[in-house]
């Protein structure tokens, strides 16, 4: 029989309240409603001094919602082949439609960005893996503009863009967003062959 310690107890009730507060957050969003520390604590059905001892500022409520939503999708590991980008859209870009209120305020927020930019470094070196597997011979110049390309292709603000320009459900935008690394890919092959 394994101990339980009482760390290991206070461990899961911070967790648990953690999450609590995040999918406070996330009802806050929903209604449509700003997003102040009140409302979620009173969505979360905790004291606002719950929220603010997890969260001290927007910037980490935010950071860690981006998280969140991160795990609610499935985005574990960024993609580095064209398959993994492509099984990334298909996956993603329909779950956003689930919880469009979160992933537009993530976008949409000045905190948001600090949480997407936090994780750039990442992002760019597989964007820029994927690329050098993908199309082995590309000056280096030309290798860097279709890592941004595909890696702009598998982000929320494409889904966001084809949402609201080009009125795709997240089905249809992730179909869309796979054809154009697809068709990006397949061009860079024949520029570089």
């Amino acid at each position: 029989m394994t101990a339980v310690t009482a760390g290991s107890l206070q461990e899961a009730r911070a967790a648990l309240v953690r999450d609590r507060v995040l999918a406070g957050v996330a009802d806050v969003l929903a209604g449509g409603e700003d997003l102040t520390f009140a409302k979620v604590a009173a969505a979360a059905r905790v004291p606002e001094r719950t929220v603010y001892r997890h969260f001290p500022t927007r910037e980490a409520l935010l950071a860690a919602v981006f998280d969140w939503a991160n795990e609610r999708v499935g985005i574990t590991a960024r993609p580095t082949t064209e398959t993994e980008a492509i099984e990334l859209v298909e996956r993603a870009f329909p779950a956003y439609d689930e919880m469009a209120p979160i992933i537009r305020e993530l976008l949409l927020a000045p905190e948001g960005l600090l949480a997407r930019v936090s994780q750039n470094s990442d992002r760019r070196r597989a964007a820029s893996q994927l690329a050098r597997g993908e199309v082995p011979g590309l000056d280096r110049t030309t290798a860097r503009r279709l890592a941004a390309i595909v890696q702009l292709l598998t982000t929320a603000g494409a889904w966001q863009t084809l949402r609201e320009y080009w009125e795709m459900d997240g089905a249809e935008a992730a179909a869309t967003a796979a054809l154009g690394i697809e068709l990006v890919l397949a061009g860079a092959r024949a520029r570089a062959g």
